[in-house]
């Protein structure tokens, strides 16, 4: 797997740099194999670090400002991701006062969503967009595994990458 960026946002340049880092890492992919299990999931975690190693997809990042029925329904996100579009990460403007590992562990949620629907054998998502009691998902854990390996903090707080909390809880729970 591979993430793109073509435009002029330095935070999400660097970001996009780390998370192909992660991509690279054989750590990243050692801990998933290390794990049990993720809820709601059809595949164990050695399949999905299979599939996303073994990956030759594509996935590139997109920004957006949330206006008119996206500020409604998107303006409390980090990200979303449309199977309309399945390969695109559409990474929310007025998200972006966070750092740059955070951003990097928001793309590499948002591409383990897009694995799993480029996965015909499986699923691996979170259902629906609510954080709570999803940190055991593939799309959450994998996401905040890349969030400690990039900070080097193995007991570092979890990410929220489905906002729905108020904004001046950005990402933390």
């Amino acid at each position: 797997m591979i993430i793109t960026f073509n435009d002029k946002q330095q935070k999400v340049e660097e970001a996009t740099e780390m998370a192909n880092s992660i991509l690279k890492n054989s750590l990243f992919y050692s801990k998933i194999r290390e794990k049990d299990n993720f809820d709601l999931s059809t595949a164990s975690p050695q399949i999905i670090a299979d599939l996303i190693e073994q990956s030759d997809l594509e996935f590139k990042i997109d920004l957006f400002y949330p206006s008119g029925w996206r500020a409604i329904k998107y303006r409390k996100t980090f990200a979303y991701t449309d199977s309309r579009f399945p390969n695109t990460l559409f990474l929310n403007l007025k998200k972006l006062n966070r750092n740059s590992i955070s951003i990097a562990a928001t793309i590499i949620h948002e591409s383990i969503h897009a694995l799993d629907h480029d996965a015909i054998d499986y699923t691996f998502g979170h259902g629906n967009n609510s954080s709570k009691g999803k940190s055991n998902t593939a799309p959450y854990w994998i996401g905040n595994l890349a969030n400690k390996i990039l900070k080097g903090d193995f007991d570092s707080k979890l990410l929220v990458f489905d906002q729905e909390e108020d904004d001046d809880n950005d990402y933390l729970t």
